[in-house]
């Protein structure tokens, strides 16, 4: 076997193994957005049983922070929230955008939970604002996935056809 030959092997086996690697990597990525719906719902447990384990604030911390906005106004964010997140993921998905942002939704999320529980009406919103976080990281879920899928379908493409050019190299 020539220099050239045994290079060109080295390097036909140092692409295959950056292939290898990279679908492993997409496989991995493939799942960030059910990490995020895991990482919400652990985080909506203590929001739902907020009477139970955050005491009642105190006439002074009530007082530092002001006046509450009105549950209505703190619902009209949401809607415009959850119809902006929903718009926004799916045309991520129907360009086919590389960008993913599901856990950034999570801090919003987390903040409407805040919202309503200083305005002393999360219980009775709870559930609206879990309802959209579930839509809107669901949805981001699926774009994460399939633009996930895609891609590791095309490293299996590049793979299949090296190993298909390694073999015919090794006769």
């Amino acid at each position: 076997m020539s220099n050239q030959e045994s290079g060109s092997a080295l390097s036909q086996e140092t692409q295959r193994a950056a292939l290898l690697e990279s679908i492993r990597r997409l496989r991995t990525r493939s799942h960030q957005g059910l990490w995020a719906i895991a990482a919400f719902a652990c985080t909506s447990i203590p929001a739902m049983l907020s009477d139970q384990i955050f005491p009642p604030l105190t006439p002074a911390a009530k007082k530092m922070l002001g006046t509450p906005p009105s549950s209505n106004m703190i619902s009209a964010l949401l809607v415009v929230y959850a119809f902006s997140a929903i718009l926004l993921v799916l045309g991520r998905i129907t360009n086919g955008s590389p960008k993913m942002v599901s856990f950034s939704h999570i801090g919003y999320l987390i903040c409407f939970y805040a919202f309503y529980f200083f305005s002393g009406v999360l219980p009775e919103n709870f559930w609206a604002v879990l309802a959209t976080g579930m839509t809107i990281l669901s949805l981001e879920s699926y774009h994460i996935w399939s633009l996930s899928m895609a891609q590791i379908r095309e490293e299996e493409e590049a793979l299949v056809t090296l190993e298909s050019r390694m073999g015919q190299n090794s006769k």
